[in-house]
């Protein structure tokens, strides 16, 4: 997949969310940033208040990651996008919803679209999550209402446990891409116990009600694909081409997350 540049075109806006520059709307809560700086010895959390603890980290860490927790807040995304001189188009890409799976080069920015999957009771959602890779940082956005599939991530940072802060930002974004193809395995496998149930019921005790929950499942199954099919394409192209701040280490992890992705059984729907 070829990366896609900056684009002068402009798509119509998501209201007050997606005008970086408005005030953030009214009775919604306002985002999280979180901030964890690392180097080769030691790391440092915190949450963000005010812009100047952005310039002071960008100074101070080899590797900043900044991870904003709620999409509504324009305010806030503004903060971001004043400090690591984030574009409104760009800003727009992060922040919008219904974002697919790609990576797009803005200027001296990476912005890597991904779903992540879950189950919403019995019904699979997938949650759009935004990360731009910079020169020494990475910044993640996702909703407040996503599930928190970096924790993980977090622990083997706050416990030594990986080399980012010698390695770069390059190798945080693999270790957070590699999370999120993860979390796609759980939900395939509760989707296969659903599946191996209709089966049973299908052939043993057929109902008005099976079809029903026959074309809930298609759906689900529509909604895995049109995540997992392009996130493939994400990490082949991240694997494969060459792309401004990802270097020979992360490449190889990129091309593991693509192999990874290959193990998930996708081939479900033949059953």
């Amino acid at each position: 997949m070829a990366h896609r540049k900056n684009r002068r075109r402009r798509r119509q806006r998501r209201g007050d969310t997606a005008s970086v520059g408005a005030v953030a709307t009214s009775g919604l809560p306002v985002s999280t940033l979180r901030m964890l700086g690392c180097d080769g010895e030691t790391c440092q959390e915190t949450v963000v208040l005010r812009p100047e603890e952005l310039t002071v980290a960008r100074e101070k860490w080899p590797v900043v990651w900044i991870d904003v927790e709620g999409l509504n807040d324009a305010e806030s995304i503004r903060m971001i996008g004043d400090v690591f001189q984030i574009g409104d188009l760009a800003l727009e890409d992060a922040t919008t919803p219904d974002e697919r799976p790609k990576v797009e080069v803005f200027g001296h920015q990476v912005l890597v679209a991904v779903r992540m999957a879950r189950f919403a009771g019995d019904v699979i959602v997938t949650d759009p999550v935004c990360l731009f890779l910079g020169d020494r940082y990475l910044i993640t956005f996702r909703d407040r209402l996503t599930l928190d599939g970096f924790d993980g991530v977090r622990q083997r940072i706050r416990h030594g446990r990986t080399r980012i802060g010698h390695l770069g930002a390059d190798a945080l974004c693999a270790l957070l891409l590699d999370a999120v193809v993860d979390g796609y395995f759980p939900v395939l496998e509760q989707f296969g116990d659903r599946l191996e149930s209709l089966e049973d019921e299908a052939m043993n005790n057929p109902s008005r009600d099976s079809l029903v929950r026959i074309h809930d499942v298609r759906n689900d199954l529509m909604t895995l694909r049109r995540a997992l099919w392009p996130t493939r394409d994400v990490l082949h192209a991240l694997g494969r081409e060459q792309t401004p701040f990802v270097g020979d280490h992360a490449r190889t992890h990129f091309r593991d997350c693509y192999d990874h992705t290959m193990e998930l059984p996708l081939c479900a729907n033949d059953r």
